[in-house]
């Protein structure tokens, strides 16, 4: 009764409120963008061949960096401290009139200022950047990438401005607008450099000036946007001029919002450059010629855009479970006399100072925005007063209070079980992935990148999918348990281990050692990652059966059954249509055919074979919220075992 409460508070109470905040709405812009991100990768390819796309592979992690910094930290840190000075203006005081202008003033001046220093230095520095890189060539793509930064930091702090004002659909607009403006541009100039003759240097450069083209684009939709919100803001604030103490303190808010969030997003491209700056160098080492080099490190490339989707995918998933999952512990410490706060999430809160605790005040939300009226809510009050009646046992220091099992047990239960399916879900169905990925390596190269050079290499980045879908998952759940450092310092322990490994493999192994050390770093991390998982939820003091290493031996004989009958339809599947029932068609239709016939066999045998055969219980289904009819659905279609 208590779980089903519970699940009843979120339904009813979470999803208007997601919606009126725009929380939902960034959210699916952010999913877009990457989406589309993974996806224009493949056409690069088909259109300018494989050492364009070993350039651009090159220098992407760059305009990640910049992309993160455009996306991540910054317009977040902008908009707490707008939304900060609208509650002192909605307050009455004196600050709020004229404090969102300044500290509007103060992003744009601080962005700007460190967007063109970066530029120049980019720009200056691009022929040194491209020797280490291992291609010479590259030092124009550089240059056209360094244009972005005198755009995208500006863009950054409009976009935040726009979120703390609540105008929502203006920031995911702009957001959504640079992506397709980019994409867009690189077709036109794939289409007009490769009908001129342009070399291969000049097609990369040309690609890259996307980025700046739609980071202008982005910027100009923010400005239409705002424009007239300042506009009147600014007549109803006065128009005094701001002190230098004053803008550097604004200054000083910013940067201290903005850098965790921002250092612990840039560790993801981080580990991407690190191939950029010794696959490259790696090859050529070995004696090949530059562009051989830079040819053999796009054909390294092929099967990442593909673990991106299957790795984004999870971490989409594991997003809409964490604000369950962060209510679901911060009513376990609050039953149990805790502060609902984890070590991290503390000195975040501390260091984020008075605008960051007056922004979750004004929105209803804490802990970086995913617990919702939570220690307002009725329920829990009568929940809090009952145990309060049933009374506990206090141990010793009074620091925790064991609740009645129909309160401390059933919060602690339903936490467990959702970190239970969550894990559990990231094994799965990233062990699928893998064996999609590693099964159908040939026809999903061909059909996609028109022949099979480096089929080797993509089946080995496919096992990085189950590795990617574990960390994915985990980093938020981990975030949701109050340990936001550990996902960071992970990922920066796979980097540093990725390029030991390259160092140590590829000379001898060339691309597919780059590829198995990828394999090695990751399921490193991964592994790393679920134990510390399990720690987490281990100091929790989870009901016995619920914690996420818990659920016996029956769940993982039945996913790893599941697993071996996809692996079996694959093999069936490849067989029946390889052994000459696709002669007729074209190598490239014969490719497409077999491996989307193989995509659609084996997730049909996963999915029948990991419901029917209990991999996920009736009991972990209801621990979503809405989660009792889904399971009762389930059960009534034959689809889960009746217990």
């Amino acid at each position: 009764m208590e779980n089903r409460n519970m699940r009843e508070r979120e339904g009813s109470g979470n999803s208007p409120r997601l919606w009126r905040h725009g929380v939902a709405l960034m959210a699916g812009a952010a999913l877009l963008s990457k989406l589309i991100g993974a996806l224009q990768k493949i056409p690069l390819q088909n259109m300018a061949g494989d050492r364009v796309f070993g350039m651009y592979n090159a220098v992407y992690p760059f305009y990640q960096m910049i992309a993160v910094l455009a996306t991540a930290g910054l317009p977040t840190a902008v908009s707490i401290v707008i939304a900060s000075r609208l509650a002192d203006e909605g307050s009455g005081s004196a600050v709020g009139a004229s404090g969102t202008r300044s500290a509007l003033m103060a992003a744009l001046l601080l962005l700007g200022a460190t967007g063109t220093v970066t530029a120049v230095l980019m720009w200056t520095t691009a022929g040194q950047t491209a020797a280490w890189l291992g291609d010479e060539a590259v030092a124009p793509a550089i240059r056209a990438l360094a244009l972005s930064l005198l755009v995208a930091p500006l863009a950054a702090a409009l976009r935040g401005y726009m979120q703390g004002m609540q105008r929502m659909g203006i920031s995911a607009a702009s957001q959504l607008a640079e992506q397709l403006v980019r994409v867009a541009v690189m077709l036109l100039v794939l289409g007009a450099g490769l009908a001129a003759g342009w070399r291969d240097s000049t097609i990369a450069a040309g690609v890259m000036f996307g980025g700046a083209v739609g980071a202008a684009v982005s910027l100009l939709l923010l400005v239409l946007g705002s424009r007239t919100m300042t506009g009147k803001r600014e007549a109803g604030a006065g128009s005094g001029v701001m002190s230098k103490r004053k803008l550097f303190g604004e200054m000083k808010e910013l940067v201290a919002l903005a850098l965790p969030a921002a250092l612990a997003a840039l560790v993801v491209p981080a580990v991407a450059a690190v191939d950029s700056f010794t696959v490259p160098a790696l090859l050529r080492a070995e004696g090949r010629a530059p562009a051989e080099a830079m040819s053999l490190f796009g054909i390294y490339g092929r099967g990442q855009p593909l673990v991106q989707l299957i790795v984004m995918a999870a971490g989409a998933g594991a997003a809409a479970m964490v604000p369950g999952l962060v209510r679901a512990r911060a009513e376990v410490r609050r039953r149990r006399g805790g502060s609902g706060l984890g070590r991290d999430e503390a000195k975040h809160k501390f260091e984020s100072g008075r605008a960051s605790r007056k922004a979750r005040r004004t929105s209803g939300e804490a802990d970086g925005g995913f617990i919702i009226d939570g220690a307002k809510s009725a329920g829990l009050r009568r929940t809090q007063d009952q145990n309060a009646k049933t009374g506990g046992n206090k141990r010793s220091g009074g620091a925790v209070i064991e609740a009645d099992n129909n309160g401390d047990d059933g919060a602690a239960e339903m936490l467990g079980l959702r970190l239970t399916l969550l894990l559990r879900l990231a094994w799965l169905l990233g062990g699928a992935a893998t064996i999609g990925l590693v099964l159908l390596a040939e026809p999903i190269n061909v059909m996609l990148y028109k022949d099979a050079s480096g089929t080797t290499a993509l089946a080995l980045i496919g096992f990085t999918a189950l590795a990617g879908c574990v960390s994915a998952v985990v980093a938020p759940a981990l975030q949701a348990l109050g340990a936001a450092r550990i996902p960071a310092l992970l990922l920066l322990l796979a980097a540093l281990l990725k390029g030991a490994l390259n160092a140590a493999l590829v000379p001898s192994l060339g691309i597919e050692g780059a590829a198995l050390s990828g394999v090695v770093a990751l399921s490193a991390a991964a592994m790393l990652g679920a134990a510390a998982l399990h720690h987490a939820a281990a100091r929790l003091r989870l009901p016995h059966g619920t914690a996420p290493a818990a659920g016996g031996w029956r769940p993982a004989a039945a996913g790893v059954f599941a697993l071996a009958v996809m692996a079996a339809a694959l093999w069936l599947c490849e067989r029946a249509l390889g052994g000459g029932a696709l002669e007729g068609l074209p190598p490239r239709a014969a490719a497409a055919v077999l491996a989307l016939t193989g995509v659609a066999v084996g997730a049909a045998a996963f999915g029948a074979a990991m419901l029917r055969g209990g991999a996920i219980g009736a009991r972990e289904w209801r621990a979503l919220p809405g989660g009792e009819e889904l399971a009762d659905r389930l059960r009534r279609r034959g689809l889960i075992p009746p217990k």
